[in-house]
């Protein structure tokens, strides 16, 4: 039984190993290592269980292998939703292919240091979403406003924001960030520890602060001040809200999309009026019959620590104590949204099973329910990650509400209506939604934007997007099928996404370009339509080109690209979309 080789501290799984499998790809099914890989070049996957073992396996496949900008790529959790870590070379690329991959997972270590007499939590990048919340909450009474998938590790995720369910309330996890320990290259050793710097003028902790992973080496701590954690709520209230299709289907004289129309914008309206303890998710689901129910998922911390203090960055709110006062805000945002959430037709509707798919809430819960249980177990419920399977996504950050051309054009890609633009037999209509999340408040006050203590500029939104679709790829497909599979649901998908985005602007864009409507992207959803560095394969549709831009906005992105050069001026870790050296190019 072959699992791969004890080197110096890490482990080198070769392509021969029976523990390859799995470990050759990530969460998205789309993407593996090519077939093509071989033990004699040391190509394969790296297991380090520590930075030493970091530092060991860079310096040892350098010095073993001479490898090219990009062919080293670093993984956590693996769930990118692209090709960052597992990029193959077809006819339509030259880049250089994936051949060397640094997995972080064992790495999932949660610890204190004091440094220069002030107290750090220390994260390793291959600690879970749920794992971080758990020790957290167990060992400090604190909780940091991370993602709720379980399985998605702390490596891509604080470094690209870190965005949950208490943001709202306590803003981006990477406003709590102190700074990062990074291995980083070196002209004379290859490779070499970059020790976690607490000033806050350090250029790779701000990039680290929403800049995201696999632009400048491989990070393996976050410090966070301990004095500067927010404490974890005592309890929460949880419900998922029925919206059935069945009133919007009769588009008669334009009838059902104006009354999604009006559907959409109260939904804005709403948000942008709850307090920081609220959090909602729209799973507005592509309607494949008019039986169909969409779903608006929403949680209300509550307890003496719901609040929020200014002393932590931000401004004060006031905490919902009791369980009384968080069942008002669900009965004042339900109000508002009353016309369209449908009424339970039998007693049997609450014990009804209702699946809510796509990220970062995946569970199975009881329609028109209200739940209340600890945060924690909460937290825990809310934290499943889906299937392994084939996935697209896209997403855009909202500052104002949804015109009435953009509220149309959504509807008539839910209902499959669109001008040109039908889904193809291979999509699973199923499997296709766009959640739209309650964004802003504490986010919008913990930072400043372009210019601020961290890389994410995007703090005047109000909304925040993510188009999903999602597919498998059955026993008996030929590898041309599978791809002809994929062209065909990727092409609809982002032409979709394109057609809202022009009817939103007027025919401006087909992208959420910055602006007073906009503020561009998410780079954890990342989307190789908006443009991919030179040699990569861009996905089909019409390309924005600038993708840094629209995920950063144009001063973030040059100032990222003015670290890189001076960090990584050989350009050692690239991908499709990720930050280069230009002259080094």
């Amino acid at each position: 039984m072959y699992r791969g080789v004890v080197m110096s501290g890490y482990i080198y799984v070769p392509p021969t190993a029976n523990n390859y499998p799995g470990l050759d790809r990530g969460f998205n099914q789309r993407y593996t290592l090519e077939n093509d890989l071989t033990e004699t070049n040391g190509e394969g996957v790296y297991l380090a269980s520590s930075t030493d073992d970091v530092l060991n396996a860079l310096i040892d496949i350098n010095n073993n292998h001479t490898p090219l900008s990009g062919e080293i790529r670093v993984i956590s959790g693996g769930h990118c939703y692209e090709d960052f870590t597992f990029n193959r070379r077809d006819t339509s690329s030259t880049s250089n292919k994936t051949r060397f991959v640094i997995d972080l997972s064992n790495m999932r270590n949660i610890d204190e240091v004091t440094i220069n007499g002030t107290d750090y939590i220390t994260v390793e990048p291959g600690a879970s979403n749920w794992l971080i919340q758990q020790t957290l909450h167990s060992k400090y009474g604190a909780a940091l406003p991370g993602g709720s998938c379980y399985s998605v590790c702390a490596g891509g995720h604080i470094s690209g924001g870190g965005y949950g369910l208490l943001s709202r309330l306590h803003g981006l996890t990477v406003d709590y960030l102190a700074g990062v320990e990074m291995v980083i290259p070196d002209r004379t050793a290859g490779f070499a520890l970059r020790t976690f710097d607490e000033s806050d003028s350090d250029s790779l902790n701000w990039a680290s602060r929403g800049g995201g992973a696999g632009h400048f080496g491989v990070i393996t701590k976050y410090y966070f001040r301990k004095d500067k954690v927010p404490a974890a709520p005592e309890r929460a209230l949880f419900v998922a809200l029925p919206v059935p299709w069945s009133q919007f289907a009769d588009n008669t004289n334009g009838a059902g999309a104006d009354n999604f129309t009006r559907f959409m914008q109260a939904y804005y309206t709403a948000t942008s009026k709850l307090p920081g303890q609220a959090f909602t998710l729209g799973k507005f689901t592509f309607m494949t019959a008019t039986t169909d129910v969409m779903s608006i998922v929403m949680q209300v911390v509550y307890g003496d620590n719901s609040g929020h203090s200014h002393t932590i960055g931000g401004v004060d709110i006031d905490p919902i104590t009791t369980q009384a006062g968080a069942q008002e805000v669900i009965r004042s945002f339900w109000s508002e949204l009353d016309e369209w959430i449908v009424e339970p037709e039998t007693s049997q509707w609450h014990k009804q099973r209702f699946n809510l798919i796509g990220h970062p809430v995946s569970a199975q819960v009881a329609l028109d329910t209200v739940y209340d249980l600890p945060w924690i177990d909460m937290t825990q419920l809310l934290n499943g990650s889906g299937e392994n399977q084939k996935g697209k996504y896209k997403s855009s950050y909202m500052i104002t509400n949804f015109t009435g051309n953009e509220a149309a054009s959504i509807y008539e890609f839910l209902t499959d209506t669109q001008t040109d633009n039908v889904a193809p037999v291979s999509a699973d209509t199923s499997q296709t939604l766009i959640q739209i999340d309650s964004y802003g408040l504490q986010i919008n006050k913990m930072d400043s934007g372009h210019d601020g203590n961290t890389a994410v500029a995007a703090r005047n939104s109000l909304l925040k997007t993510q188009y999903q679709t999602y597919w498998k790829t059955l026993e008996g497909t030929t590898p041309a099928q599978a791809l002809q599979i994929e062209t065909d649901i990727v092409t609809w998908f982002n032409l979709g996404y394109n057609n809202i985005h022009l009817s939103a602007t007027d025919g401006a864009s087909s992208f959420p370009v910055w602006g007073n409507k906009y503020q561009g992207c998410y780079f954890n959803y990342p989307d190789r339509q908006l443009g991919v560095n030179d040699g990569y394969a861009a996905d089909p549709g019409a390309s924005y080109g600038n993708f840094l831009g629209i995920y950063f906005g144009g001063s973030v992105a040059y100032q990222l690209n003015e670290i890189k050069a001076k960090v990584d001026p050989g350009n050692v870790f690239s991908h499709s979309q990720s930050v280069l050296n230009v002259s080094s190019s």
